[in-house]
């Protein structure tokens, strides 16, 4: 039986950089080591902290969220009462902020996606700065 590790820091697993999880647990294999665990946990958990802690949601905070919660771009659009060239058009701009309108309209759909029941004041959206680190604990 081969012995366990587990990565201290793992970077760079998902679309969003700042995302760093601590204590993945990880497997040998001929092409180096590969991540004990399935992924759509690691998702689910920067899904929900991104959410819950109110990072601004820019293009790549869509892709990603809509990604974690198996939606195409029609499904995901239709839910929102929006059209899939508009959920594309967030998309492709993946830096820039949706306006806050959007912005709590997608936070509150994916939400409820996940589980997460929201508590925030309109105000805490628009002091929301993009954050330099969120370390995540996998196991």
């Amino acid at each position: 039986m081969a012995e366990k590790k587990w990565k201290e820091e793992l970077k760079n697993v998902l679309p969003l950089e700042y995302i760093v999880f601590k204590n993945v647990p990880m497997k040998s294999s001929r092409h180096g080591a590969l991540v004990d665990m399935d992924l759509s946990i690691l998702e689910k958990m920067a899904a929900q902290r991104v959410i819950a802690d109110l990072i601004p949601l820019r293009g790549r905070e869509v892709r990603f969220l809509r990604k974690v919660l198996g939606l195409s771009l029609e499904k995901f659009a239709g839910e929102l009462d929006l059209s899939a060239a508009t959920i594309l058009k967030w998309e492709r701009a993946e830096l820039q902020r949706l306006h806050l309108v959007n912005e709590i309209a997608v936070r509150s759909f994916v939400a409820e996606g996940l589980g997460i029941r929201l508590d925030f004041q309109f105000s805490e959206l628009i002091t929301q700065k993009f954050p330099n680190l969120i370390k995540l604990k996998a196991s």
